[in-house]
């Protein structure tokens, strides 16, 4: 049976390039530590808003969990309502405005999102977790599309798989022991609040060294892989 014209391109690519991950660390480990360290910020970003956002509002402001978890559940459902035109909105204007918009949205918000939480009053700090929702919406929105973007085809699942990997653990994975450890030793948010903005300058700080790909179509094979 003859093959199909997909299936003999993916097979000429397999056979070109046995070992993609050794070509990915070869070539583009410098995508892979900025796609990481720009990813680190909207990880802990989710982690303010689910783990310890719940955390803190129960233990330490005294809301009640099932007032916290509404809170979490109201701000994932808006991401899930802004998303799409948050993704949409960076094909028509590019991937790194969107996403430099929603770094810079959470670093502005990390301050004013503990003060409405530590009013005391629920619906500020509704307020408060809607805010750092909708920047985080827009920091995740246009991330996978980005990232997918500036691999090559014949790396882009091990580019992805690595630089995803590596935020997390950047990202998600340290920053629930890192705010304990913050909490615990100053008793205030707002040291809370500034390694939300450090991440937030790391990140924007990554983000300015990755090339815009929205114009560039789908990437070609790396002729060096």
């Amino acid at each position: 049976m003859d093959e199909t014209p997909e299936f003999a391109e993916v097979r000429q690519k397999a056979a070109h390039s046995k070992l993609p991950l050794a070509d990915l660390l070869r070539f583009h480990w410098k995508e892979v530590v900025l796609g990481a360290v720009f990813t680190m910020s909207g990880g802990v970003a989710f982690n303010l808003i689910v783990t310890f956002g719940l955390a803190y509002g129960t233990q330490t402001l005294g809301y009640t969990r099932a007032f916290m978890l509404a809170l979490a559940m109201a701000a994932c459902a808006l991401c899930v309502v802004v998303i799409p035109l948050f993704g949409k909105l960076s094909d028509r204007i590019g991937r790194k405005p969107v996403l430099a918009a929603g770094i810079v949205l959470q670093a502005v918000f990390a301050f004013p999102m503990f003060w409405l939480l530590e009013s005391g009053a629920t619906h500020l700090a509704f307020l408060g977790m809607m805010l750092m929702g909708l920047a985080f919406a827009a920091n995740y929105a246009p991330n996978a599309t980005y990232l997918a973007e500036f691999f090559k085809t014949n790396v882009r699942y091990s580019g992805l798989s690595v630089t995803y990997m590596l935020a997390g653990l950047l990202g998600s994975a340290i920053t629930p022991f890192v705010t304990t450890a913050l909490l615990t030793a100053t008793g205030k948010g707002s040291s809370v609040a500034w390694y939300m903005i450090l991440s937030a300058i790391a990140s924007l700080t990554a983000l300015f060294f990755l090339k815009e790909t929205k114009t560039e179509g789908r990437p070609s094979r790396d002729p060096r892989g």
